[in-house]
Formats: C-alpha cells, sequence, structure tokens
C-alpha cells in the first residue's frame, strides 16, 4: 500500500507538466471530499456492491458503472481518513478491445487538453487538471488466476492534494519506522 502511495506522490509531481484548462472536482456527481454515506446515495442503487476498510483507507466498490458514455465493468471509490480522494473505473475484456480506451483519451484531451504519456508505460497517459487534480489512463493485458489473457482499461481520477497529504503521512511513518521513533 505504501508503494502505491508513493506511486501517487510521484505521479501527482509529474501532473505538473501537462497542461490543464478545466478544474475536476469530483466524477459522476461525486464530489472529491465527500463521505462515504453521500457518495452511495450519489450513486443510488446497483447491483452489486462491496465496502472495505484497512486503518484509515476504506473502498467501496460497485458495478456495473458509467462515466462519459461508456458502460464500465466497475467502479472503486477510495477513501481516506472517510474523505474521497480517488475514482477508479475499469472494463475488462477477454479480446484486445480498446473502445472504453480511445473513447476515454478522447473525452479527457477535450476536457483536460494534452496528456503527459507515464514512462515505462506502453498505454498510460495522464492529464493534469486546472486546480491540479489528475486523470490516468491506462490499457493493460492482463494474465487471470487461470492463465487466460484479459485486456483491461484502467480510469483513474485523483484528489491530488489529499494523495499528497496521504504520502507525506507514509513517508513520516516509513521514516520513524527506520529511525526507530
Amino acid at each position: 500500500m505504501k508503494r502505491f502511495t508513493v506511486l501517487l506522490f510521484t505521479l501527482a509531481i509529474i501532473a505538473g507538466a501537462a497542461a490543464a484548462t478545466e478544474k475536476l472536482t469530483g466524477v459522476n456527481n461525486i464530489k472529491f471530499g465527500w463521505k462515504l454515506d453521500r457518495c452511495i446515495e450519489a450513486i443510488g442503487d446497483v447491483p452489486r456492491k462491496l465496502t472495505t476498510t484497512d486503518g484509515d483507507d476504506t473502498k467501496f466498490s460497485y458495478s456495473p458503472a458509467m462515466w462519459g458514455r461508456i458502460e464500465w465493468s466497475g467502479s472503486v471509490l477510495d477513501f481516506y481518513k472517510d474523505k474521497l480522494f480517488q475514482v477508479g473505473f475499469y472494463k475488462k475484456s477477454s479480446t484486445d478491445d480498446r473502445t472504453a480506451f480511445e473513447q476515454s483519451k478522447v473525452i479527457l484531451s477535450a476536457a483536460y487538453g494534452k496528456s503527459a504519456k507515464l514512462k515505462g508505460q506502453t498505454e498510460s497517459y495522464m492529464w493534469r487538471a486546472s486546480n491540479g487534480n489528475i486523470a490516468i489512463l491506462q490499457y493493460a493485458p492482463e494474465t487471470d488466476e487461470e492463465g487466460k489473457k484479459k485486456y483491461v482499461t484502467y480510469l483513474f481520477f485523483v484528489d491530488n492534494k489529499e494523495v499528497v497529504k496521504k504520502a507525506k503521512k507514509a513517508e513520516n511513518e516509513l521514516r520513524d519506522i527506520m529511525t526507530g521513533k
């Protein structure tokens, strides 16, 4: 989990290089900083949902999900200290179908301008909104538990200031562990 936080912190720093036009304050009428109950109320009734908690982190997942007129396999809302800081969508396919990826890329580029390609990733892009928040889009072939090839499009919307707070807390905890405090 700490590696993920450090990765997000690094992405937040890199985000400064990307062009920004519109603000990003939330997704699908859900705003960053909202509490879990308010987000669930805004999402409404969905067939499948699950909430998990680990310390200060809570995840609420549901499926199916919609964004950008695209039907996604599901969505995950990430909360830190009961405040929404990230919304993710994923679309899985057994065939090499990049439709959701390409449609998302067009929508994000229209809203936030030119993307920055993430280094070391073949199909990963990031957009920075004018208020510093970021959107990350990735297309990733994967192999499932049964050895079958799956193709997944991931889309994340991130409240940058909350990620930076979380990363600083993780960094301080790691420093305390390293120094024996």
